[in-house]
């Protein structure tokens, strides 16, 4: 190029370097990477690394690792956006044009603890020569998370909730918790499976098929805790040298659900283990399979109140376990106290008044439908439940006279004499009978011809008498005769008058779960039957109604209800059970109100000449619940009742208030198939039991 003028040479310059290639940028490969990421496009974050990064983590450690990381996180989206490349400078202080470094600012938006934000770098470097230039990302693990090194790990980790109490009015705890640790496995760190299998079944009371069964389970890692069982006090000890020598097996600190009063267990109800469906039912509060839940009663109803809210903390951790990062944390929320309305040493008498018999009482303040005792015997030990004790279950649920069963909310009973001030208000609402009137009250009734004849349960006539002698005495003469007048009159006067104090349907009563019971009218009888014959409703099931037998059926908290709207001039209340929820430092958070239910049809001077009746069943020498509470310094009103079952012994009842003249307390008590002391009917039977529970309302003998 000799001879060439210095300005030629510069344009020759300038047109061999336009045919040099111009290298690429390196900021569309960090926007398809992380446009690829907010897909989850792994496999196309995978075709931008380097072929070095693919030899250095392997698939396994990305194609695998990530959907990993992201399931461990509970992702749901993930929001990335790259800055503006920048290049690294050489030794001389000019850009590397081989490197590029790219931030990265990442949203993790996840299930459990909300969002991440971390601000991640990408790597990149030129690959290729001229034409096949290309960037490429030469990825490792801290392009996810910043301290993501090379064997560390993502880690979401549960925080435990505590349960919360149960409470009586007082504050007396019938349900709270005692120390205890939860024995488990480790999986990663058994020797042999078939040997902890076989070792620690004998020492938990478990069989091995129940702990290989939660091993299948819960075992997601190998350092997943699987626990198996919740074991506290005597219990604990007993077997803790046991399970020191059995590779794998882990304990850790824990709170046991424990019952001290050992009042209302079928109220209460027990926990029971989670189920897989349960589990996803209850994914909001954190509850996983194997988890303690409400299985019955106030437990069950009440579970996502007492139980809480599990926390999560998501971490970064090395290998052994050490926490390296805490990327974000949920913390778990305690589960709430419940107030119950119950009377301690109410409940306590009824139960003791019931003792091993079949049976219930139900008290209720008539101005309120606070529930004071609801007591169904037998009964059962739900710390059995608690601590899982097997034989002691079994025997429970094997038991014929059925401890589990609620009798109080779910018996379901044929009435007896019970009834008839339902039967009394419906006669004199409709003018069936005139105050003052006085009715025969003979051996045998016939008032619809001798084929209808019936019985009175006192053998000689009384003659004529008024209706304060005829609750008193509870002739069933006088009340066949009321209920004839009534059928006659229409066949659903009584019917209604009955479902007017809550009989026939459930009280509703929150959280507590019932029977609704049954009113036979002629509608029931045309839906229930199939043939014509048996849709008759024919006087025998008029008069039956109107003494409390045939179809007619009543639980006792119904029956308890509906002595309080007699008491109350005929409020019909929903009774209260739950009156008051608390947060853990004891502050009310919800209170509830009383609420009506309905009106009984029957007026408030109808249900005052009905209030005087029931006072003559205690009072007058010849009330049929006069012995019962002779000398009990409190005026009590009440109706006795003896209904007749299959077994020929009779169920007995009674149901009333007290004090007459101001009444704080409506019961009804019901023991079942009594066998008749000679000269005591099965109902004075009940009556006594009554008695206790309000002794101890009262302070009395």
């Amino acid at each position: 190029m000799r001879g060439l003028a210095p300005a030629a040479l510069i344009v020759l310059g300038a047109v061999l370097a336009g045919c040099e290639p111009v290298p690429p940028s390196p900021d569309p490969v960090a926007k398809a990477y992380a446009a690829a990421w907010e897909k989850g496009d792994y496999q196309a974050m995978w075709g931008l690394l380097s072929e070095a990064a693919k030899q250095r983590v392997g698939t396994e450690g990305f194609l695998d690792r990530l959907p990993r990381i992201a399931e461990e996180m509970t992702l749901r989206s993930l929001q990335a956006r790259p800055a503006e490349a920048t290049r690294p400078r050489l030794p001389n202080g000019s850009p590397d044009p081989n490197r590029a470094t790219v931030a990265l600012d990442v949203t993790f938006r996840t299930a459990r603890v909300g969002d991440i934000r971390r601000t991640t770098t990408l790597e990149l470097t030129l690959t290729g020569e001229k034409e096949k230039a290309a960037w490429r990302i030469d990825w490792t693990p801290e392009a996810i998370l910043p301290g993501l090194t090379t064997g560390r790990l993502v880690r979401m980790t549960r925080l435990p909730t505590t349960r919360g109490r149960i409470l009586a009015r007082d504050g007396t705890e019938l349900a709270t918790f005692m120390e205890a640790a939860v024995v488990g496995v480790v999986p990663g760190q058994m020797r042999s499976e078939s040997g902890l299998v076989a070792s620690l079944a004998p020492a938990l009371g478990m069989s091995a098929e129940a702990i290989t069964a939660k091993l299948r389970q819960s075992w997601v890692r190998d350092d997943t805790f699987v626990p198996m069982k919740t074991l506290s006090g005597v219990a604990l000890d007993a077997v803790k040298a046991k399970l020191a020598v059995i590779e794998g097996v882990v304990t850790q600190p824990a709170r046991m659900r424990a019952y001290p009063t050992g009042l209302a267990a079928q109220t209460l109800g027990y926990l029971t283990e989670a189920s897989e469906a349960d589990a996803q039912r209850k994914a909001a509060r954190g509850v996983q399979a194997g988890d303690p839940i409400g299985g019955t009663g106030l437990e069950a109803t009440l579970d996502d109140v007492f139980g809480g809210t599990y926390g999560w903390k998501l971490t970064v951790i090395e290998p052994s376990g050490q926490v390296v990062d805490t990327l974000a944390e949920t913390p778990a929320v305690a589960g709430q106290d419940v107030v119950l309305s119950l009377d301690v040493a109410m409940q306590t008498a009824a139960e003791q008044a019931l003792g091993d018999r079949r049976g219930a009482i139900v008290a209720e303040d008539p101005y309120s439908g606070e529930v004071l005792a609801l007591a169904s015997r037998p009964t059962f030990d739900l710390n059995a439940f608690a601590t899982g004790d097997a034989s002691a279950i079994a025997k429970y649920t094997r038991d014929p006279n059925r401890p589990l069963f609620n009798r109080a909310t779910f018996g379901q009973y044929t009435t007896g004499s019970s009834f008839k001030p339902i039967t009394t208000a419906a006669a004199l609402e409709s003018g069936a009978y005139r105050p003052g009137e006085r009715i025969d009250c003979p051996a045998k009734w016939t008032g619809y011809g001798a084929q209808w004849a019936q019985l009175n349960h006192e053998t000689s006539d009384l003659g004529l008498i008024d209706l304060r002698t005829a609750v008193a005495r509870s002739c069933n003469s006088f009340f066949y005769e009321l209920g004839k007048r009534l059928n006659d009159k229409d066949p659903n006067l009584l019917p209604d008058e009955a479902k007017s104090f809550g009989l026939g349907a459930a009280t509703e009563i929150p959280y507590v779960l019932e029977a609704e019971g049954l009113v036979p009218s002629p509608d029931w009888k045309k839906q229930r039957f199939s043939t014509p014959a048996d849709q008759v409703w024919n006087p025998g099931d008029a008069t039956n109604l109107a003494i409390g037998q045939g179809y007619l059926l009543a639980t006792p908290l119904q029956m308890a209800n509906y002595a309080a709207a007699i008491a109350n001039d005929g409020i019909v209340w929903k009774p209260r059970l739950v009156v008051e929820l608390r947060d853990r430092s004891g502050a009310t958070t919800k209170t509830f109100e009383r609420e009506e239910l309905g009106r009984a049809k029957a007026t408030p001077r109808e249900l005052s000449l009905i209030r005087d009746t029931l006072r003559a069943v205690v009072a007058d020498p010849d009330g049929t619940a006069y012995f019962p509470f002779r000398g009990f310094p409190v005026a009590v009103a009440g109706k006795s009742g003896t209904a007749e079952t299959p077994s020929g012994d009779p169920n007995g009842w009674f149901i009333g208030f007290a004090p007459f003249e101001q009444p704080s307390v409506a019961f009804a008590g019901v023991l079942e198939e009594v066998k008749e002391p000679p000269g005591t009917f099965a109902s004075q039977v009940s009556a006594a039991a009554v008695r206790q529970l309000l002794a101890a309302k009262f302070g009395a003998k």
